[in-house]
């Protein structure tokens, strides 16, 4: 079975190739579902911590990779069933360009003033107050496409004029601006906050997405989501809806009780316990949960990387959301 290799750089380079789907991933009775550790992961990490899925019959491996990037490749790959939340929509955007029909959309996480994901931290103690006094310093983010275009587009649309960013990784964000090798990142959580709490570095400016981008502090940007694979689907029918179960129970317990919930941080991420009850709360949209407006606003992100040449033709989120 044909499929088509990923490459995550700065303009999303993409290839093709030939290789069977591992019949791991194929499994009726399994499901792999691959993650990077940050806090928009969490409701998976409740419904794996909690046994969710083995309550709902189906058997689900979290898998981890070291960022977003790597979980995409994975997916286009057949390496892995489905992915968590907190993977970069744009990257999986570009996965679905590459081979159509790859996914459709369980839930995104969303950033605004009230569900905060992505800010600009600097060196504690730092002069600077605004993103604009930024200008003609040396700024990082993280690594692809999606990171890098959000953070030059913010850069110019606060002010800072034409500065380009430097990909790196997230987890170097915090020690690069502490020691003075960057002025500043554009990170998303929980590097701002595990910062912050360490002395090490202070939130320049919050929500920067909704802000910036789509010019509405409270608007939703859907930066991240979980997707599960077409083929996944058609297979295991029986399957993706029992997956789909657990999952949704993951969600329910993260919003009813976050307290409980953040403490599945320590079994799935390298975060310090002491920091966990610290960790900003996070906002998500289900499948079945898509207002008319939540819809426009996700498609708002889709147009904004079409436009800039990211994505090479045009998505409909309408379309691509998981139907029960």
């Amino acid at each position: 079975m044909e499929r088509r290799s990923f490459i995550g750089s700065a303009v999303g380079a993409l290839t093709a190739g030939t290789l069977g789907r591992p019949a791991a991933a194929q499994s009726a009775a399994k499901i792999l579902v691959g993650y990077w550790p940050i806090s928009a992961a969490l409701p998976f990490f409740v419904a794996d911590k909690n046994g969710y899925w083995k309550d709902a019959g189906i058997d689900v491996t979290l898998v981890k990779f070291a960022d977003q990037v790597k979980v995409t490749e994975a997916l286009v790959a057949g390496r892995i069933d489905a992915t968590a939340t907190g993977t970069g929509s744009t990257q999986l955007a570009t996965a679905e360009i590459a081979q159509p029909d790859l996914f459709e959309i369980l839930g995104a996480n969303l950033s605004s003033d009230k569900s905060i994901l992505d800010s600009f931290i600097v060196a504690k103690g730092a002069p600077y107050k605004k993103i604009a006094d930024l200008k003609g310093k040396k700024v990082a983010c993280g690594v692809g496409p999606q990171a890098v275009v959000e953070a030059t587009i913010i850069l110019q649309k606060a002010g800072a004029g034409d500065v380009v960013p430097q990909e790196l990784a997230p987890a170097q964000h915090i020690a690069a601006v502490a020691s003075g090798q960057i002025d500043a990142a554009y990170t998303y959580e929980p590097n701002g906050t595990i910062g912050h709490i360490q002395g090490l570095t202070d939130f320049l400016e919050v929500g920067v997405r909704s802000r910036y981008l789509l010019g509405n502090a409270s608007a939703p940007w859907y930066g991240g989501a979980a997707v599960i694979t077409t083929d996944f689907i058609k297979k295991n029918p029986a399957g993706t809806k029992k997956f789909v179960a657990g999952m949704k129970r993951g969600f329910e317990a993260t919003r009813s009780d976050l307290n409980a919930a953040r403490t599945a941080y320590t079994s799935y991420t390298s975060y310090d316990p002491k920091l966990v009850e610290a960790i900003l709360p996070i906002s998500y949209t289900l499948f079945d949960e898509f207002k008319p407006s939540d819809i426009r606003y996700f498609q708002d992100n889709y147009d904004l990387f079409y436009a800039k040449n990211i994505l090479t033709r045009k998505l409909s989120v309408a379309a691509m959301l998981y139907k029960a």
